[in-house]
């Protein structure tokens, strides 16, 4: 584990571009910048295969295995960013203003739950993934209310827009959580044109 929180130390400091991997997945990884961390969480910057800044994505430090900065991928990825850089579509979200403002309101709580906090203030469509008990891996939806241990989360199943499930998810079986990427912005149109009164 101080390897690991070593290793993003140092890519805060350099702003390396870094493959972070799962603990279980030898071959998946994330690729992105990482931008701060606290004792149990990771902020990254998500880049995706085009080089897009993807949202910004909280990872558990316990659930990952190792974070690796100088392979030929990465050096190949730089390029593919520096293209979309040059190309103009690097940030079509502005994500980079949302790392600022993500960066102010960091304080008192933890990296995951400023992030979920924030979504929920916003009503911004988020995606959790983890070890969330006698449900699936992964879900995308909107935090419908927040309590003390868990939130009441309400997902969306894309086969299905008639369901609303609900799930109550607890904060210690969240390994990764993200927002403001593409998968959540095309979450947020679903709901928006078939769900719209199940915000809050």
């Amino acid at each position: 584990m101080s390897a690991i929180r070593d290793d993003l130390a140092k890519a805060i400091k350099n702003k390396q571009l870094v493959e972070i991997y799962s603990k279980g997945t030898n071959e998946q990884f994330s690729v992105g910048f990482v931008v701060q961390q606290d004792e149990k969480f990771v902020l990254v910057k998500a880049i995706n295969v085009d080089g897009e800044l993807d949202g910004l994505v909280v990872f558990r430090k316990a659930s990952l295995s190792k974070v690796v900065s100088g392979s030929d991928y990465l050096k190949s990825m730089a390029t593919i960013i520096a293209l979309a850089q040059q190309r103009g579509y690097y940030d079509v979200w502005n994500t980079e203003r949302l790392v600022a403002k993500f960066q102010k309101k960091q304080g008192k709580h933890s990296l995951l739950k400023t992030l979920l906090k924030q979504a929920f203030k916003h009503d911004q469509v988020i995606q959790l993934s983890g070890r969330i008990k006698k449900h699936g891996d992964s879900y995308t939806g909107f935090i419908h209310s927040e309590h003390k241990k868990y939130v009441e989360f309400n997902y969306v199943n894309m086969f299905d827009l008639t369901q609303r499930p609900q799930i109550a998810v607890r904060y210690a079986e969240i390994d990764e959580a993200s927002f403001h990427s593409i998968e959540t912005f095309n979450t947020t149109a679903v709901i928006e044109s078939f769900m719209p009164g199940d915000f809050h």
